[in-house]
């Protein structure tokens, strides 16, 4: 019996072995640093955001060159109320925008292709190795093809290449990433945003695109 056991163990063991990792989603609130390059190395960027899956909201602040030339935004998406703020503090400003994206929630999507498992640094020593996966697809709504890496543990991004007609290939890094919410008025507009009126409509990647173009 005990012998029956351990087979049906051992089994189980190497069929999930060497069975291929499924799309997963990662955690609904987290915050971290990203970087991010496009367009042949003109546009290089680094900054921090702030994800709220549970209320569908988006924090950016980034700052970077473009052509040279340095820029730097802060954005505030909130999906639910359809609303895009454009904050900046320096100049007191806030401009506001009608948001046509749907929210996107940071996951491998289920129907992306996947590439390959490996481990970043050794497994020779425990705990010095870091196992991922890369993912291929094409969003249906905007219509960017994609290559995800993602954590095998805990669904955390990685990195990401996505390519669009409007920005080209776009290249972002996620590291020091935590969960968990550590500055709730993160997602609260400032009080310079309280007059702001819709100005027009934009979607995710054209809004984070505008302040570079």
């Amino acid at each position: 019996m005990k012998l029956l056991i351990l087979l049906s163990i051992c089994s189980w063991l190497a069929l999930n072995a060497g069975a291929e990792p499924t799309p997963c989603v990662s955690p609904p609130l987290l915050v971290g640093s990203i970087a991010m390059t496009g367009q042949d190395g003109i546009l290089m960027s680094a900054g921090q955001y702030a994800y709220d899956a549970v209320s569908e909201q988006i924090r950016f602040n980034d700052y970077g060159t473009y052509k040279n030339r340095t820029f730097s935004f802060d954005f505030l998406m909130q999906f639910k109320q359809g609303i895009v703020y454009e904050i900046d503090s320096t100049r007191s400003t806030c401009k506001k925008f009608a948001m046509k994206s749907s929210f996107h929630p940071m996951r491998i999507p289920t129907n992306a292709k996947f590439l390959s498992e490996i481990i970043l640094g050794t497994t020779s020593i425990p705990q010095m190795g870091l196992q991922i996966t890369t993912w291929e697809g094409e969003d249906a709504e905007t219509k960017a093809k994609y290559v995800l890496t993602f954590t095998d543990y805990s669904c955390l991004p990685v990195s990401a290449v996505i390519y669009t007609k409007e920005s080209g290939w776009i290249t972002v890094a996620f590291y020091n990433q935590l969960l968990g919410i550590q500055d709730p008025m993160a997602f609260v507009p400032p009080a310079l945003c309280e007059t702001a009126v819709v100005e027009s409509t934009t979607d995710f990647f054209r809004a984070l695109n505008s302040k570079h173009t």
